[in-house]
């Protein structure tokens, strides 16, 4: 596909209409405003049929969904934003018997802020977990700082020796998967991990302590 070229300004294409009126030839116009005589042939042309040297308002692509089916489209994601484009279109093209690509789904979402994203990982909670995490916060909320002088937090976490457990999202152009910029470095067997306890309170941070195999009870 060739470069787009540069639109000619609104200034250089009256200019162009005036020399023109002054009776001027086309090749005569092109040097003293800079720009090929066909370009001022189809300045002139476009003048004759429309009588502005103004840029004719676009119609555009025509629209596949209005903006009341577009709101069911975003219902639907809302509601499950784990369903593809791909589903959503079918899903879309059943509802309003229009056909449509996944493409133009997907221009909808993004024209929303909707953009694919890699789900994070959390531990599963149901409903009676979730309710029981919200009454135990909600019970603290008053408590006075006397309270939390005496708390303190603990907890253990998992550093691997070599690259990371998460998904590395990359950006980069077709047929580059193989280049080393854009790839994910590992080593067999995962490459070790260590587990670390720490702890903190009101009054600092405690010191961290190396763990050596599975991690039941602590007592340090």
């Amino acid at each position: 596909m060739g470069r787009k070229k540069s639109e000619i300004s609104i200034d250089i294409r009256k200019l162009t209409i005036c020399h023109w009126k002054r009776g001027s030839s086309e090749r005569k116009i092109g040097e003293i405003v800079n720009v090929s005589k066909s370009t001022v042939h189809n300045i002139i042309s476009k003048y004759k049929k429309t009588k502005s040297v103004k840029n004719i308002p676009r119609t555009g692509r025509p629209r596949r969904f209005t903006e009341r089916e577009e709101m069911w489209i975003l219902r639907k994601n809302t509601c499950n934003p784990k369903t593809s484009a791909v589903k959503l279109t079918l899903k879309a093209q059943q509802r309003f018997s229009k056909s449509a690509n996944s493409e133009t789904v997907h221009n909808i979402l993004r024209k929303y802020n909707f953009d694919g994203r890699v789900a994070r990982r959390k531990p599963f909670l149901n409903k009676a977990y979730r309710r029981a995490r919200l009454k135990f916060a909600k019970s603290y909320i008053k408590k006075l700082p006397k309270f939390w002088n005496s708390v303190l937090f603990v907890d253990e976490s998992k550093y691997n020796v070599f690259g990371s457990d998460r998904k590395q999202m990359v950006c980069r152009k077709p047929n580059s998967e193989l280049e080393m910029k854009n790839l994910t470095p590992s080593v067999k067997h995962g490459g070790g991990s260590q587990m670390v306890w720490g702890c903190m309170s009101a009054v600092g941070v405690g010191n961290l302590h190396f763990i050596d195999g599975m991690v039941d009870n602590i007592c340090i």
